[in-house]
């Protein structure tokens, strides 16, 4: 073989074509044989991932019903707070109005009996020992007898 013929990747042996047929043939049926096992795994993945799939879509719908019907409730418990709360605050109003009619009469009572004693005319006792004039000095004592 020339240098030529080296330099161009042929080898000093021609190739025989049997054996060249034999390991064609075996490469192609290996790589038939991966292929055929990567899809039967490829499918059992998508099999397995469908599986998952519509559990969880179970999953979500069901996790979807129930928070519907809490939220229901929520607003069920509201509206109750709110009735609620507004009967307390009309129960406070007229607790409030009637201590404030009951203020105004105690007040009204207090008024009109301090008028009444102003206006009564006080009663004069006669001047004895200890009694005071209208300018606030006290009479003079009579001496006692001997």
């Amino acid at each position: 073989m020339n240098d030529v013929s080296r330099m161009n990747g042929a080898s000093q042996h021609p190739p025989h074509p049997q054996r060249m047929e034999l390991s064609t043939d075996q490469a192609v049926e290996n790589a038939a044989l991966a292929g055929a096992a990567a899809i039967q795994k490829l499918v059992a993945e998508r099999n397995e991932l469908r599986t998952r799939l519509a559990s969880h879509e179970q999953e979500t719908a069901a996790y979807r019903a129930l928070n519907n019907e809490l939220r229901r409730r929520l607003l069920l418990v509201h509206q109750t707070y709110v009735e609620m709360a507004k009967g307390v605050v009309g129960d406070l109003e007229r607790f409030d109005v009637a201590l404030r009619e009951s203020a105004q009469d105690a007040h009204s009572t207090i008024e009109a009996q301090t008028h009444w004693e102003e206006a009564a005319p006080a009663p004069q006792a006669p001047a004895q020992n200890g009694a005071v004039r209208a300018n606030g000095a006290r009479p003079k004592e009579p001496a006692p007898a001997a």
